[in-house]
């Protein structure tokens, strides 16, 4: 059966806005940023979305915390509750995530229309230390790019890749996303994620495609991002002390 194209909002106006909707299927999103800057907040939000379509996502957690309790502030409801369309994989090292994201078509049950890798390069950044094996790493990092991408292609899903960053002076952020060339050649859409200057302020910028309007200043909250200072159970989070690791 032909699947029909899909857009998948976030449930934010502003950021919805800034991204023609939503997460577009058939597309490969490339979002990066530094730490603490609310990728995979961002990336939960369309998790909760898909599952208020009842479509499935497949999460390919690379970060050493889980992100179900986060997932359950975003979406309001236990994890039990959803499971059904939130197959959650956590690969241990780069070589295993690789085998995870080639059997993806494996896990992804019926019905499955996003794909979440978080963070595809923090293993591979591991990875690096071993001098010996840099150009596998290299090599790997790129073959993974491309079944996600040929993935989103050939089974009209949305893929989102979160990436870390690393610090380049020559930048106007100061900062680049890693493997930034391989990135590059594969991404379509391309999101940057950056700590804003007030309290659990964000700025959420569409790098590709160009065009207005392309950034938007966003809130950490309880339930994920707000457009405006919250109050209540959408009050602003402290991120060190609220946010651990990339549950952000």
């Amino acid at each position: 059966m032909v699947k029909s194209a899909l857009i998948i909002p976030t449930g934010v106006p502003s950021l919805d806005l800034i991204l023609n909707g939503g997460l577009h299927t058939g597309y490969l999103t490339h979002a990066f940023g530094e730490a603490a800057a609310g990728k995979t907040t961002l990336a939960l939000h369309f998790v909760s979305a898909a599952c208020r379509l009842e479509v499935g996502t497949v999460f390919v957690n690379s970060e050493g915390a889980t992100p179900i309790e986060r997932l359950e502030q975003i979406t309001n409801k236990k994890l039990e509750e959803i499971e059904r369309l939130v197959t959650i994989l956590s690969p241990k090292s780069f070589s295993e995530q690789g085998t995870l994201i080639d059997d993806l078509d494996l896990y992804s049950r019926e019905g499955t229309r996003l794909v979440v890798v978080d963070t595809l390069t923090r293993l591979y950044r591991a990875a690096l230390e071993d001098k010996e094996i840099n150009y596998a790493a290299h090599r790997e990092l790129n073959t993974q790019m491309g079944i996600l991408k040929g993935l989103a292609k050939e089974r009209d899903i949305a893929v989102m890749v979160l990436n870390q960053v690393r610090g380049r002076m020559d930048e106007p952020q100061g900062f680049e996303p890693v493997a930034r060339n391989i990135m590059d050649f594969y991404e379509e859409y391309s999101m940057r994620l950056r700590v804003g200057r007030g309290r659990a302020e964000r700025i959420v910028e569409r790098l590709i495609p160009e065009g207005e309007p392309s950034k938007s200043v966003m809130y950490l909250a309880m339930k994920g991002f707000t457009a405006e200072r919250g109050t209540g159970e959408n009050s602003e989070m402290e991120p060190e002390e609220n946010l651990t690791q990339e549950q952000r």
